[in-house]
């Protein structure tokens, strides 16, 4: 939000945040993690349209079913660094790819 519009807000008595986050009352900590878990599902849609893989063969690789990996490919950022990172296994990814794909 642009500095003109957050002090009109604030004169008319609303209080402007940055994000959600500092409306939900995140802590550092809580934002760190936030980042990474965005920054893990990112990785997961990316490595998914760089391999072309199919949905049913990422589910048939991760064991699980395809549907799954439709919420997961849909709307990653709900989903546990586990479930990302057995994606991104499946997918061919290497440790140090997951290490660099969460680094803040």
């Amino acid at each position: 939000m642009d500095e003109k519009k957050r002090k009109r807000l604030e004169a008319a008595g609303f209080v402007a945040y940055d994000d959600a986050r500092d409306w939900l009352g995140f802590t550092d900590e809580e934002k760190a993690l936030s980042d990474m878990r965005i920054a893990a599902a990112r990785a997961v849609e990316a490595k998914a349209r760089e391999t072309r893989i199919t949905q049913r063969e990422l589910a048939r690789r991760m064991g699980t079913r395809q549907p799954a990996v439709s919420r997961l490919l849909r709307g990653g950022c709900t989903a546990t660094f586990e479930t990302c990172f057995r994606a991104l296994l499946a997918m061919g990814a290497d440790r140090e790819e997951i290490a660099r794909a969460i680094a803040l």
